[in-house]
């Protein structure tokens, strides 16, 4: 594959980040989270076939791997839970907490 990437769906836009292997440049951006918006994103990938982008199997994937197969993209659909597994823990700031009001 010379291009891969990854989707993160939300309810109103979808988070992208590619890497083009032959070149090593990395992208990274954002599509509204349209069935038209994204159709017309991927035409950027039209008549390759070394493209392959993995799209977290929550909310709204379905449109995405429906859109990303019309465009001749290999789309893998990845488990929520494993992805989540994946990024590991969640690091929050040390806040020392006051007991009691001010």
């Amino acid at each position: 594959m010379s291009i891969v990437g990854a989707f993160d769906v939300h309810r109103r836009q979808l988070t992208y980040d590619y890497v083009d292997e032959l070149s090593g440049q990395v992208f990274r951006g954002q599509v509204a989270g349209t069935r038209m918006a994204l159709r017309e994103w991927l035409g950027r990938f039209a008549g390759r076939e070394d493209c392959a982008f993995a799209v977290e199997g929550c909310t709204g994937w379905r449109y995405v791997v429906e859109e990303l197969a019309r465009a001749g993209v290999r789309a893998h659909l990845a488990e929520p839970a494993d992805t989540a597994a994946a990024r590991g823990r969640k690091r929050h700031a040390n806040v020392p907490r006051r007991s009691g009001c001010p």
